[in-house]
């Protein structure tokens, strides 16, 4: 079970990183900015749902294609375009302005060694 775990990790992070260069990507689970979203109760809920869906597809893919990577990566992908898309219909054009406020800030910093 701590195999499949790691696998299905990997892969969502493998996905994310492929993913990353679209700016409308929702690659961290929005509910974590839920206050600064302003997101109402039926979007939370609907987002979890979207979570739910999206992880339980990776398990069934895993289930699906064991022996064969490529295609668990494919698939891994394709559920993770879905979830995006999904989620970034659940925003308000005001929500989605600042998700994309919210994404520039986390991929444009930079941690330095600077003391």
């Amino acid at each position: 079970m701590k195999k499949v775990s790691l696998l299905v990790g990997f892969i969502i992070l493998s996905s994310t990183a492929i993913m990353a260069q679209d700016a409308n990507v929702v690659q961290y689970d929005p509910l974590f900015w839920k206050d600064q979203l302003k997101l109402d109760r039926d979007q939370c809920q609907k987002i979890k749902e979207i979570n739910s869906e999206y992880y339980q597809s990776l398990f069934t893919a895993y289930a699906e294609e064991k022996g064969d990577r490529n295609a668990l990566k494919k698939s891994a992908n394709r559920s993770l375009i879905q979830r995006n898309q999904e989620i970034w219909e659940t925003f308000h054009p005001k929500q989605r302005k600042r998700w994309k406020r919210i994404w520039h800030a986390s991929t444009s910093h930079v941690p330095t060694n600077e003391s």
